[in-house]
């Protein structure tokens, strides 16, 4: 189903255009959440309906977030964050809100926590502070980077950070410096203090740490020592708990961490070397970082500059963990495999693709080329693949849009605006999001319900509009302004709470006339649905009739059948009856064998005895026949040489082939006289 055509991203009629619409993407359920103004409605893939839930919003929210499992849903503005819970089974989400005074630039969920509950949390102060729901205080931060105030971890503090972003493996986190124009810096490990690893996360990491300890040489620094050291002593530690894990026969792959406090306190290391660094972008700076995702532990790093270029890095060396502050950088380098123009905003990330939004058109970039290119090269140690066409394919579409997400398992990229839905083809991609091969995908076959609304979201409208109109209004007239007449010198005073209240009055209009629009939609479906089975009943009626006249004859038929079955039952019953007693009768078995079975017997006797003596003498005929012939070739050949009449052997081969016919007469007329045997024995 087209995007276009789902209920999910049809706004109500006298809404459409007063807010903004935001769409998200769930990784790993597969579900998408449509947020506009106080509503949010999300649906699971395939299905032709959405649930809805009413709540109340922060001001002026500007980005709405959604976690990797679509269970936590996060709005925020410049000073407060509000996450929703998304549960199909309540009406009334459960609500959280963290103020943040310091302000917000942006916002992430932490792929890595558990139950997907941790928010990293960039604020106007460039300090990087993780909110985990499930400790015991959700408002105030587990962890804060990047802090003139900290007492652990950097020496030194990083200004002007715009955007960030999580690596593939949501180990490390990127961090774009606009202080020099672009400068990109990284935070590894970055975990928040209860954590959820892969077991492949675990290995890899354990594996890359002790490949880096054992690189080292005696002209290595100290530093560098002490750091491959705490690093291989960390994910050693967290591949014993994983053994542990494992042992305890435990169904969970992943493994639940509590990370402590000074392993939480990871220094920034950087900044990165990109090379080669284009130089037409030495007087750009940059506005935007984003991670394409190819692989388990790879990863493309976007860097969009403010003009329009968006430079494709690839992180050729692994970092190394680091807890202290360094000026060195080790293995904190990017190369730059591509660039394109492009000006906007990227929006949206997924796969091999990305969508860059701008007030004039939406365009959708693929490097899927790319990176099947290098992921085959890193697989096979071969870097021939990178000779081949890399370059980026490129869709547009001319509009306004405010949003983009992912729709129909991939195949679609939908894009929003205030009042109008469109969608992208993706032709050149495969699926965005699979289901895995152990999890049975059931498709939903049903009938499509003529309705665009559930049920709880009509409930959910009238529930306001009854509140509405039993509250006062909550703009109130002092008692001068309400005695005195409208021509006087306090006159404008009086007509701003006349707007006031006109806009309010307005606003509980706006939605009666919806509700009122949503029950008529309703009931000119419910119409629609009465009408379908309505003629569904009168076809069921008419073939009822056409069934009945038939009916008469049919069971007549039937009546007879069964006494016909009934009646070949009994005499199988009876016979197996009759041969059960004979077989257990002892009278039968000490009976002895009559005149007439002992001739029957003797007379096949007989006729098996004959049969072989036609058998050995039809082999004897062969082997005559095979002799004749062999003598017939020499007798050829002595006949052109002599010139002698062949009249005689003539003579001596028609008397063989009519003796030979008649042998094969008896031999047939014997089998027959053994068939008919064999039948009457059966």
């Amino acid at each position: 189903m087209d995007p276009e055509s789902h209920p999910i991203f049809k706004s109500q009629p006298f809404e459409a255009g007063c807010s903004k619409r935001f769409v998200c993407n769930s990784s790993t359920s597969f579900k998408t959440v449509v947020v506009e103004g106080s509503t949010v409605k999300w649906c699971m893939l395939h299905e032709p309906d959405y649930q809805y839930v009413d709540f109340k919003p922060i001001q002026d929210y500007v980005e709405v977030v959604l976690n990797s499992s679509g269970t936590l849903l996060c709005l925020h503005n410049s000073q407060e964050l509000q996450i929703l819970t998304l549960d199909k089974n309540s009406n009334q989400p459960n609500e959280y809100k963290i103020p943040a005074s310091a302000g917000v630039k942006q916002v992430l969920w932490h792929p890595n926590a558990r139950l997907d509950s941790c928010l990293v949390v960039l604020t106007a102060s460039d300090e990087i502070c993780m909110f985990e729901l499930l400790s015991d205080d959700y408002t105030k931060p587990t962890t804060v980077l990047n802090s003139s105030a900290a007492k652990y971890g950097m020496g030194s503090i990083i200004r002007d950070i715009t955007s960030m972003s999580f690596s593939s493996d949501g180990m490390s986190l990127y961090l774009l410096n606009t202080s020099e124009g672009a400068d990109v810096y990284s935070l590894y490990p970055f975990l928040p203090s209860d954590a959820t690893l892969s077991e492949e996360t675990i290995k890899y990491s354990f594996h890359k740490a002790l490949l880096q300890y054992q690189e080292l040489t005696d002209g290595d620094s100290s530093e560098l020592k002490r750091r491959a050291t705490k690093q291989l002593q960390f994910s050693s530690k967290l591949n014993s708990q994983l053994q542990d894990h494992i042992k305890g026969r435990s169904d969970s792959s992943a493994l639940d961490l509590t990370i402590s406090k000074a392993l939480r306190n990871s220094a920034i290391q950087g900044p990165y070397t990109i090379n080669p660094f284009p130089e037409s972008l030495y007087l750009a700076t940059a506005v935007q970082l984003e991670t394409l995702k190819f692989g388990e532990h790879t990863e493309l790093v976007l860097i969009t500059f403010d003009d329009g270029t968006i430079l494709q890095c690839f992180p050729d060396l692994e970092p190394m963990m680091s807890w202290e502050n360094s000026e060195s950088c080790h293995n904190n380098s990017l190369v730059s495999v591509g660039s394109l123009k492009s000006p906007g905003i990227i929006s949206l990330v997924c796969d091999s693709n990305f969508v860059v939004l701008s007030p004039q058109k939406a365009v959708l970039v693929s490097l899927k080329r790319l990176t099947q290119a290098m992921e085959q090269s890193l697989s096979d140690y071969d870097a021939r693949n990178l000779n081949e066409d890399l370059s980026e394919q490129i869709l547009q579409q001319e509009g306004a849009f405010d949003a983009a997400g992912v729709w129909s398992a991939g195949s679609h990229i939908v894009l929003l605006s205030k009042n109008s839905t469109s969608h992208f083809d993706v032709p050149f991609s495969a699926k965005l999001m699979k289901k895995k091969q152990d999890e049975p995908h059931k498709e939903i076959v049903a009938h499509r319900r003529p309705y665009d609304q559930p049920m709880a979201e009509l409930i959910a409208l009238n529930d306001k509009a009854q509140t509405l109109m039993k509250t006062p209004l909550s703009t109130a007239i002092e008692p001068r302004l309400r005695q005195s007449k409208l021509d006087n010198a306090c006159n404008e005073e009086q007509l701003s709470l006349l707007t006031n209240i006109s806009k309010e009055i307005l606003n509980r209009v706006v939605i009666g006339q919806t509700l009122a629009l949503s029950i008529h939609s309703r009931l000119m479906g419910q119409q629609d649905e009465l009408a379908v089975q309505l003629r569904k009943v009168c076809e069921v009626r008419n073939k009822k009739e056409e069934a009945s006249k038939k009916y008469t004859a049919q069971q007549d038929r039937w009546t007879s059948v069964q006494a016909k079955n009934q009646a070949i039952k009994s005499r199988f019953e009876s016979l197996r009856d009759k041969l059960m007693e004979f077989s257990t009768s002892d009278k039968v078995r000490s009976q002895e064998i009559s005149h007439t079975e002992m001739e029957w017997f003797k007379e096949i006797k007989n006729q098996i005895a004959r049969f072989n003596r036609l058998v050995h003498s039809q082999r004897d005929l062969s082997e005559n026949l095979s002799i004749l012939k062999t003598e017939l070739e020499y007798v050829q050949v002595e006949g052109r040489e002599s010139g002698d009449s062949t009249r005689s052997t003539d003579v001596s081969w028609e008397e063989l082939r009519e003796l030979l016919a008649k042998d094969a007469k008896i031999i047939g007329e014997c089998q027959v006289e053994l068939q008919g045997t064999a039948s009457e024995l059966n």
